[in-house]
């Protein structure tokens, strides 16, 4: 009698952050990017760091832009649509990705909505609350998505440590003499 052995302990692991930037490509909608005027079209290229420094722990617990824990969300029924090639750090698009798969939509349907946040204003209201305290970005995301086969239950969860009484609360702090 011969035994089958599943390993399910598999990870893929690299460097978060690489030492060359990589070629990205985000699509907008043309409505939106014809609206700007051409310094704002040039600089949607060196958006993507100051929107998830300014938008990432908001989206990090943020009710989830789609309910529909198996789809993923695109820009649907938005007319003509712009590609847009621009250089970033894996760093940046790996929370770009990572933001957008806890919501249940692509990386260029969160990309929109963000730059449509910041259009509205709404980093203005919620900064000083949002990045009060902790750093901007937590220290560890961690990103699940859950098949339940035997309840028919599909899960998508995002965990975060983002450690909100560190550094000051411990105890070499105090320990200090001032």
């Amino acid at each position: 009698m011969e035994m089958l052995s599943i390993r399910s302990d598999q990870v893929i692991e690299s460097a978060l952050v690489e030492k060359t930037s990589d070629v990205v490509t985000v699509i907008l909608p043309e409505n939106y990017y014809f609206a700007l005027n051409p310094k704002e079209q040039r600089d949607l290229k060196r958006k993507l760091p100051f929107l998830l420094s300014r938008y990432g722990k908001y989206l990090a617990g943020a009710s989830r832009l789609n309910t529909k824990a198996g789809k993923i969300l695109y820009q649907k029924n938005q007319g003509k649509m712009k590609r847009i090639n621009f250089r970033v750090e894996s760093g940046m698009w790996n929370i770009l990705g990572m933001l957008a798969l806890s919501h249940g939509v692509s990386r260029c349907f969160l990309f929109h909505y963000m730059l449509i946040l910041e259009s509205l204003g709404v980093g203005d209201s919620i900064v000083q609350t949002m990045n009060a305290g902790p750093p901007t970005f937590h220290r560890v995301y961690s990103f699940i998505w859950q098949l339940d086969l035997q309840s028919k239950r599909i899960f998508r969860k995002l965990e975060f440590d983002p450690n909100p009484i560190f550094p000051i609360f411990y105890g070499m702090y105090w320990a200090k003499s001032f």
